[in-house]
């Protein structure tokens, strides 16, 4: 369990590192959504947001690698007692 801790906490590092580095250009099919002139209309609304600043960016990062880690977990600890 000290590995996994150790292996999450490089995750986050890295995330801290590397965000500021992330392109704020859109990607290809928002671009030629913006071209075309074409809105979003999304099916789902996501409660929460990436973040507008470094900081937030982080947060809501290290709170997607936490709830992804936990669901994972939970379902190989139920596979394992399957």
């Amino acid at each position: 369990m000290r590995t996994v801790f150790k292996g999450l906490l490089i995750i986050a590092v890295v995330l801290a590192v590397v965000l500021p580095l992330a392109s704020s250009n859109p990607d290809g099919l928002e671009a030629t959504m913006e071209k075309v002139g074409l809105e979003e209309n999304p099916v789902y609304h996501a409660p929460l947001d990436y973040g507008e600043t470094w900081g937030q960016s982080v947060v809501m990062g290290l709170l997607g690698i936490t709830l992804t880690f936990a669901a994972g977990y939970a379902l190989a600890k139920l596979a394992k007692g399957a």
